[in-house]
């Protein structure tokens, strides 16, 4: 008997949890919105017409389903004001959330119905502050909270999102650890952790996720190696740990990376040479290598990289010559080694067959003249070649080359000046 009653109760409490629960995403959707209406300053009356007059599927900012249900809010930079209030979570058909660039403050909603049919999410630009929202919505595919003031850590629920497939928390104040559990989001594309207080080693997890096409975890404070591990993440568009405290060589397992179009590892303490296998990247359209302890020199297997059109590899220990094969880089229009330690002469065919735009030079020691061809693409702005030992004449070339703004050649041994 006690046992029937102990399963009776039992019973009930599910009934009781399964009613609760449903009852959280349902409610009637007029005064839903009415009371989101009611939270919120609106200075540009973009919610003017929400009101009786109208049916609210005509209400601006509003798209309802083919059931006249509300499937999207949208009022981005409207310039609205006050929290965002709870039941903005409650209207029970909503896929689409933005209220982006408007000037929201408080917290965020911390559990997220687990039935709702929301897709879509982004709060990003506002001046919310506290923990990062939990729950268990699978079916959430963007989130987007970047550039707030929410704080605290990325809580290890996050890999309950398992259907995110852009997710950026990027511009917060966000600390700890980046936690092992977003391995859990196996289909996620895009991910964003930049401009926080991370600190800790990048886990290797990440390689887990082969959808990747995006990871931005730079202006941190990280530490510890790139894992080896990331080279397993061929689908990779653009990696960017920069501005963090990495050590280490640059993995050469970064050379499987077939697609990746952005490498940038500025402003970290990673030492050694530029792996090889990274010359094999044949998609690279920037790589930005500036301000670490690298050392040795840069092969000519740099003309592999002819869709190449920023080169910055300044502030580093790099020796021994510019290769020639920097002039067969059609696309290439920046090109920055400055503070260095190369020598021998610039490259004689250099901006004949590229499409240069900045070139600094400065701070090395190389020899010889400046090539007449430098300005050859008519598209010059920046020619710094200063603290070098260059010596002869002036090329006529840079007289006639019109788009060039700005010039500085001092501390060398040139003659001539500039028309």
């Amino acid at each position: 008997m006690a046992k029937n009653g102990a399963e009776t109760g039992r019973l009930s409490l599910v009934f009781m949890f399964l009613f609760f629960s449903s009852c959280s995403c349902t409610g009637n959707e007029f005064e839903l919105l009415l009371s989101i209406k009611s939270s919120m300053n609106d200075p540009l009356q973009s919610l003017s017409n929400w009101n009786l007059s109208l049916p609210f599927c005509q209400w601006k900012g509003i798209a309802c389903d083919n059931s006249s249900h509300v499937a999207k809010i949208e009022l981005s930079g409207k310039n609205l004001s006050g929290k965002i209030p709870e039941s903005i979570f409650h209207l029970p058909y909503i896929e689409t959330i933005d209220l982006s660039s408007n000037q929201l403050f408080g917290e965020i909603p911390i559990n997220f119905p687990s039935c709702l049919s929301l897709r879509y999410l982004n709060l990003s630009n506002n001046n919310f502050t506290g923990p990062l929202p939990k729950g268990s919505n699978s079916q959430l595919q963007v989130l987007d909270l970047s550039d707030n003031m929410l704080s605290d850590k990325i809580p290890e629920e996050i890999g309950l999102f398992s259907g995110l497939e852009y997710l950026d928390l990027g511009g917060n104040v966000l600390m700890g650890i980046i936690p092992k559990s977003l391995s859990n989001i196996t289909g996620l594309q895009f991910l964003t952790l930049a401009a926080n207080q991370l600190i800790g080693e990048i886990p290797r997890e990440l390689s887990m996720l082969k959808s990747l096409k995006w990871i931005y975890l730079g202006h941190n404070n990280l530490s510890g190696g790139i894992p080896i591990d990331i080279g397993e993440i061929t689908s990779l568009n653009h990696l960017d740990l920069v501005n963090n405290s990495l050590t280490g060589e640059i993995p050469s397992s970064l050379g499987n990376l077939i697609n990746l179009q952005y490498l940038f590892l500025y402003l970290n303490k990673l030492t050694g040479p530029i792996p090889r296998t990274i010359f094999s990247l044949k998609n690279l359209i920037s790589l930005d290598l500036s301000e670490n302890f690298l050392a040795g020199e840069i092969p000519e297997l740099l003309n592999q990289l002819q869709n190449l059109e920023i080169l910055q590899l300044f502030s580093n220990n790099f020796t021994g010559k510019i290769p020639n094969a920097i002039t067969s880089l059609p696309h290439l229009q920046v090109l920055q080694l400055w503070s260095n330690k190369f020598s021998g002469k610039i490259p004689k065919d250099l901006g004949k067959r590229n499409n240069l735009t900045v070139l600094d030079l400065s701070t090395n020691n190389l020899t010889g003249k400046i090539p007449e061809s430098v300005c050859g693409s008519g598209q010059l702005f920046k020619l710094i070649l200063f603290s070098n030992s260059i010596e002869g004449q002036i090329p006529k070339s840079l007289s006639n080359c019109k788009s060039l703004k700005r010039v500085r050649l001092q501390n060398n041994q040139l003659s001539g000046e500039l028309s």
